[in-house]
């Protein structure tokens, strides 16, 4: 089958759903497939690389904000059109891309539907303010996307059902999931020497809606208790300033940790490995595939209780619920595990297990397998 994915993020991949259509197109490449990827480019001509017999497409790219989407897309479909004869199907990957011009079918599949998105992030600060106002655009795009799509399909249950917001039942919606690389994401080896310090773990982007400075209100409580503990943020974005500022503030600055983006995949896997524990404080989120890198390398997780976290986390089974916009209740989560040790391991254990047995890259490529097919 030839496919060609369109997306909206940079490559080399440095967040979900880069690393979600980068994995996906890599597993289907290895499954003899030929694959295409058009993502964004700089502000120059289409470049064009292949890497690891994979096609990379990047048109040029101007953050001519809010239309920035729009003009994009005007590039992409050139290259739609230059592509068309030698794909079977195109699949595209939401948020923040465009219908594309094709007689081709297209399958879309919906991370995060820009309604969810937005009604997560509060005005309290200017980049929360302008994401609400470029909303709008973004809806209309979405919907004569959704409402012309050949399938649909969601990474989670939740997402699915917030596809409701646009008139769509959400029974349409084929709920494929999220993976990870098994290969690269796991426990420690036999033999593992153990980190020398207590940390829990953060990996995310540094936006609205990622519950950072929820979590920085946690490190606070916590502290009072297990002031040697620590908490490792990995990640970059709009908000790194204003947190690094909410953490000299509240007199954190050797209990938590601003690490910024971790390029390196094997310093990434270390981190989670050495982890005591895997917090993940989101007010939204589709199925995020930190989590799921997490519970692969056996960490107990902390979780709120949003969205894809649902779909792959039962409470006390393979980890821990807790509300949204509460610190108080991320604080006792942390502190429970951290005073019980064979709680956290075996909700560490039976992590691992469930994604072995549901979210690995393997079963996630099959079940697109079957979607492609039922669409040709």
């Amino acid at each position: 089958m030839r496919i060609c994915m369109i997306a909206s993020t940079p490559f080399p991949p440095a967040e979900g759903i880069g690393f979600y259509t980068w994995n996906l197109a890599k597993q289907l490449h290895s499954r003899g497939h030929k694959v295409q990827i058009i993502t964004r480019g700089g502000a120059h001509r289409t470049h064009h690389q292949v890497v690891d017999g994979i096609d990379v497409w990047r048109p040029p790219f101007v953050p001519l904000y809010p239309f920035h989407v729009h003009v994009h897309s005007l590039w992409v479909n050139q290259l739609v059109r230059q592509l068309e004869d030698e794909v079977d199907l195109f699949h595209l990957h939401t948020p923040l891309v465009k219908r594309p011009h094709t007689k081709r079918p297209f399958l879309v599949t919906v991370h995060t539907p820009m309604k969810a998105d937005a009604a997560a992030v509060s005005m309290d600060s200017l980049l929360g303010w302008l994401i609400k106002m470029q909303a709008p655009i973004s809806y209309r795009l979405e919907q004569e996307l959704f409402d012309h799509a050949t399938a649909l399909t969601a990474v989670s249950h939740s997402v699915a059902a917030e596809m409701n917001a646009y008139g769509i039942d959400p029974q349409r919606v084929r709920v494929l999931g999220n993976g990870v690389d098994t290969t690269l994401f796991g426990p420690p080896c036999p033999g593992h020497e153990p980190a020398t310090e207590r940390y829990a773990l953060t990996v995310a982007r540094l936006a609205p809606r990622k519950g950072i400075a929820d979590l920085v209100a946690a490190a606070e409580i916590v502290a009072r208790q297990e002031p040697s503990f620590r908490f490792y943020i990995a990640g970059s974005g709009p908000m790194q300033k204003d947190l690094q500022s909410e953490i000299e503030q509240r007199n954190l600055s050797d209990q938590v940790k601003l690490l910024g983006h971790i390029q390196d995949r094997r310093q990434l896997v270390d981190l989670y490995r050495n982890a005591t524990l895997f917090i993940h404080p989101a007010h939204y989120e589709g199925l995020p595939t930190v989590l799921l890198e997490a519970m692969a390398c056996g960490r107990p997780v902390i979780s709120t209780a949003v969205s894809g976290a649902l779909d792959v986390i039962e409470p006390e089974g393979n980890g821990l619920l807790v509300p949204p916009h509460n610190p108080a209740a991320i604080a006792d989560a942390t502190l429970r595990l951290l005073k019980d040790g064979g709680l956290a391991d075996g909700l560490g254990m039976a992590a691992h297990r469930t994604i072995e047995e549901r979210y690995s890259w393997k079963r996630v490529s099959e079940n697109y397998l079957n979607a492609y097919a039922s669409i040709m």
